[in-house]
This record gives C-alpha cells, sequence and structure tokens, in this order.
C-alpha cells in the first residue's frame, strides 16, 4: 500500500512539475505581450492582436496571468518599496486605461495581490509603494480628497481637465433645469459613479457647483450666485451663466 502511495505521488508531483513549467512559460509570454500593450501598437502586436481577438480582451487575459517576478522582501531587501513602487506603477497602467484614468485603492490593492499570486503584500505596503511616486517620473500619482478617499489616477487626468468637463455638462440646458448626478458625470468622464461623486465634490468646493440634497440623492447645479450682483439681487443680467440658466428656465415652462 506504501509503494502504490508513492507511486501516485510521485506521479502526481511529476504532473504538478510539468504544468508549473508550462505556466511560467505562459507568463513569460504574458509579460512579452503586456510590454507590447505598454509600448504602442506595432505591425507585429496588430497581427498578434487579431489572432486573439480584441485589446481590451487581451488586457482581461493579461490581469489574470500575473506577475512574472513579483518584488519580494526577500529578493530587493532595502529597497523592498522602492522597487515594489516602480512595479506598481507598470502595473497599474492598463487598468487605469481601462477605468478612465483613475481607480480607488482598494481596487488597485485587489488586482495587484491578484496578479502577485502568493506574493501578497499589505495595505501598508501597498500605501507607501505609492507614496514614493513622487520622487520618481512616473506616469501616475496618487491623490486623497477632502472627503479622505485615496485614489490612483494618471497624471494625465488632470484636475483642470476634468473641471472643464464637468461645466460643460453642468452648463448644458437638460442640466441647467435638472442638475448632474453621479452617474451622469461617471458616463462624462468615462469612471466609476463613486470617482465621479468625488470629482463633484471637488468642484464644489472650488465653487464651480451647488449641490442639491434631496431623497433621491445629491444632484449638482451650476454655481450662478457669482453671477448675482449683491447690491442689485433682482438685476438680470443679458450674458453670463446666470442669463443661460434664465432662458433656460423659460424655455421649459
Amino acid at each position: 500500500m506504501w509503494e502504490s502511495t508513492d507511486k501516485s505521488l510521485q506521479d502526481a508531483f511529476q504532473d504538478l512539475n510539468a504544468l508549473m513549467s508550462k505556466a511560467k512559460e505562459m507568463v513569460m509570454l504574458a509579460e512579452k505581450m503586456r510590454q507590447k500593450l505598454l509600448s504602442g501598437s506595432s505591425s507585429q502586436a496588430d497581427a498578434t492582436n487579431d489572432e486573439m481577438g480584441s485589446k481590451e480582451e487581451m488586457q482581461d487575459w493579461l490581469l489574470s496571468v500575473g506577475i512574472v517576478s513579483p518584488v519580494t522582501k526577500e529578493s530587493a531587501g532595502a529597497l523592498y518599496h522602492q522597487e515594489l513602487s516602480r512595479q506598481l506603477a507598470d502595473f497599474v497602467k492598463i487598468p487605469l486605461e481601462r477605468a478612465g484614468g483613475i481607480m480607488n485603492m482598494i481596487d488597485i490593492y485587489c488586482l495587484f495581490n491578484r496578479a502577485r499570486g502568493t506574493e501578497l503584500i499589505s495595505p501598508d505596503d501597498l500605501l507607501r509603494a505609492c507614496s514614493l511616486w513622487e520622487k520618481f517620473n512616473v506616469p501616475v500619482m496618487l491623490k486623497k480628497f477632502e472627503s479622505g478617499v485615496m485614489v490612483i489616477q494618471s497624471k494625465s487626468h488632470s484636475d483642470e481637465e476634468v473641471f472643464s468637463r464637468i461645466r460643460s455638462l453642468v452648463q448644458k440646458p437638460d442640466a441647467m433645469q435638472s442638475g448632474v448626478s453621479a452617474t451622469d458625470a461617471a458616463r462624462t468622464l468615462g469612471i466609476a459613479p463613486a470617482m465621479a461623486k468625488e470629482h463633484l465634490l471637488a468642484a464644489e468646493s472650488k465653487g464651480f457647483l451647488c449641490r442639491d440634497v434631496s431623497p433621491d440623492g445629491f444632484r449638482f447645479y451650476i454655481n450662478i450666485f457669482e453671477d448675482i450682483d449683491p447690491n442689485d439681487a433682482y438685476l438680470v443680467k443679458e450674458y453670463g451663466v446666470y442669463d443661460a440658466w434664465i432662458r433656460s428656465a423659460i424655455a421649459s415652462r
């Protein structure tokens, strides 16, 4: 019985070794394909994309395969958080691209640990790694909203650009009448509603928007108080946001 058990174990470990060998080859192939996606499309990359399907499906496949050589404390030593920071900055490029340029820390934490397999990191390690981005020339950054929510965003996803798009959204005739919700802003910005709400609150703190709270939730409107003369509150100007709001209200009657 012992001989039979030993033989079964040997066969099982041989199969496991073969599987691990093939898995390593697949991970190496995935890393090569990922680098091609990050470096831009080429004729060879385009041909490969055609064979494997759409670019979005390919990114899903790459994220599920994982990281080839995850940085560990044993391999990096005193430089652990610096090396982890660089690897994380490289990893988040594709998820951020798909999420509209911004993701919350929880989602990044889950995706990164999933890709690392058994070499999991702690939330503190993730936060320290993100905090080091200020010292490196990387295209991503860590941001903390006034509400305390922490996100990772692309540097190209600037607040000025976001505020400009929000301002254009809330000045549309329909938005002048009924305002916009976080879901409306999420569709415009191409990000998650929770992240869109943080941007709307940030725009409110800058004085661009005003908030209305009802049983239906938050609605945000363009701030017309800046166009009102406190010395003559009943003066209707024939220009500016206030005039646009008046015309929109009249047209809705």
